[in-house]
């Protein structure tokens, strides 16, 4: 059964980097994610997201259209997918980066993993921690 800790909210910006190159620190994190060795949360507004960002030209340039489909596929697929129930305005000044947040209160998940620079620095959110890469794989003594 897995522990408190290994439920998540990973941030678009983690998918993203780790389709992009499959060697770094994010792709760590989304394999452990299809290992299921952490479980992820989402909904649908994040889920919209990942696939706008994949539509634009820069990332389209970058990722073939079928490791896309299989990186958005493997995410709804394994993701439990929840309606969020919190619509708090915590990120002033990127207010899109709310439904983070308000995805990990709905599901009561204890952890947002991001690159985001406006989600780390609000850092926590009651008792939900922002993190980065590094340090949730620290946190869990992984390198």
């Amino acid at each position: 059964m897995p522990q408190e800790r290994d439920r998540v909210v990973i941030d678009t910006n983690i998918i993203i980097s780790a389709a992009i190159s499959i060697d770094g620190t994010p792709a760590k994190i989304f394999n452990m994610f299809l290992e299921d060795k952490i479980i992820n949360y989402t909904t649908p507004e994040i889920i919209n997201e990942i696939e706008k960002v994949f539509r634009r030209p820069k990332i389209d340039r970058c990722i073939t259209k079928g490791y896309k489909e299989l990186i958005i596929t493997n995410y709804i697929k394994k993701s439990i997918n929840i309606k969020p129930q919190y619509f708090e305005k915590i990120v002033k000044e990127d207010p899109d980066d709310d439904k983070f947040i308000n995805c990990a209160l709905s599901s009561k998940v204890k952890i947002i993993i991001t690159g985001d620079k406006h989600l780390l620095k609000v850092k926590k959110y009651q008792d939900r921690k922002i993190m980065n890469v590094h340090d949730f794989l620290k946190q869990l003594n992984i390198d």
